[in-house]
């Protein structure tokens, strides 16, 4: 027979395991995802809010107009640069440097004007919130202000074009475009000033 009390049989079977599994516990709800430690005394009784790891994270739905820095002047991928879209060539890409139409839409085609629907429009070739009119008057949108209407009024389509339609335009990477029709549209052409930032 041990010299042993019976107390402490207690205290190695059952309290010393549960006191690791609340240890445990605890430092799995006191850190975050990426293993930063998150405080929850802020000596009011509140959560602190978690230290800022400057990653948006996750996939970002086209309506949360890509989580990108505001504040400074937005980087231009591409232009302002002067496009024609023409029945023979009607898609776009506005995530490549230098968009150009293309006669056939491809994996990374944004956006089409549709020459053979009864009102020329123009839209992305998939069903999405991604295009917003610019008021028609006033400074060109910044990159910030395309954002936020499309955020705000986001459709899936730019309505009968016109010659001096603004428009904001989001691309499937995230990108923001700002396009201007520039000519009277007709059935032959479309053409438009764009820029598109990063």
């Amino acid at each position: 027979m041990s010299d042993q009390p019976k107390w402490a049989w207690w205290v190695v079977g059952i309290v010393i395991p549960v006191v690791g599994i609340l240890v445990s516990i605890r430092l799995a709800t006191g850190s975050n995802s990426d293993g930063t430690s998150q405080s929850t005394d802020t000596g009011t009784g509140a959560p602190a809010p978690a230290a800022s790891t400057g990653s948006a994270g996750g996939n970002a739905a086209p309506s949360s107009a890509a989580a990108k820095p505001t504040g400074g002047p937005a980087k231009v991928l591409a232009g302002p640069t002067r496009i024609t879209l023409k029945p023979d060539a009607y898609y776009i890409d506005f995530d490549s440097p230098s968009p150009t139409p293309q006669p056939a839409k491809g994996d990374g085609t944004d956006a089409f004007v549709g020459f053979n629907l009864p009102d020329l429009t123009l839209g992305p070739p998939r069903s999405a919130n991604v295009v917003a009119l610019a008021p028609p008057e006033g400074t060109e949108p910044t990159r910030d202000q395309c954002s936020t209407f499309i955020a705000k009024n986001g459709t899936y389509t730019s309505g009968t074009l016109a010659q001096g339609t603004r428009i904001c335009f989001q691309t499937d990477e995230g990108h923001i475009a700002y396009l201007k029709i520039t000519t009277v549209p007709t059935r032959t052409a479309v053409t438009f000033e764009a820029t598109v930032w990063e």
